[in-house]
């Protein structure tokens, strides 16, 4: 059984006081980057609807992972979702760069492969990208995790 933040009732553990600062400290961080590439200041009802949305969905993605395997899965790698501070203003909005030292590669050291369908989460109509080597049947796209396949 997974270890439980609050033992006694509801007291805060000091682990659990750190993990929240920890949460805390992330969420400044990404606040301060949406507002950095808007520039201006966000809705606080949006970024807290997305905060939630973000959290929920792990939680519940990581549970069933958990569930269905041995207990002790990790979470879904996806380091390589485009993110904030990933698109560069001088190129086509949300545009891939395919670099060796980019954040895209994280050790991948294979081609990405084109598609033929559009994808649905770049904004600049290219289509899906797949890493040929990791995923030779491209069944999850590297930005929208759709396979090129498609019913």
């Amino acid at each position: 059984m997974a270890k439980r933040l609050f033992e006694d009732n509801d007291a805060w553990e000091d682990v659990t006081s750190r993990c929240n600062n920890e949460v805390e400290t992330l969420f400044a961080a990404v606040l301060a980057k949406v507002e950095a590439e808007l520039g201006e200041p966000v809705d606080l009802r949006d970024f807290h609807f997305v905060g939630a949305n973000a959290l929920a969905s792990f939680v519940a993605e990581l549970s069933i992972r958990r569930r269905l395997g041995d207990g002790d899965e990790a979470p879904r790698d996806k380091a390589y979702y485009p993110r904030l501070g990933q698109i560069r203003m001088g190129d086509a909005l949300n545009k891939i760069e395919a670099e060796a030292e980019s954040w895209l590669y994280k050790g991948y050291d294979g081609p990405l492969v084109e598609g033929s369908w559009r994808c649905g989460v770049m904004l600049d109509g290219s289509n899906c990208l797949y890493e040929d080597r990791e995923d030779p049947m491209h069944d999850e796209c590297i930005n929208c995790g759709e396979p090129e396949e498609r019913k």
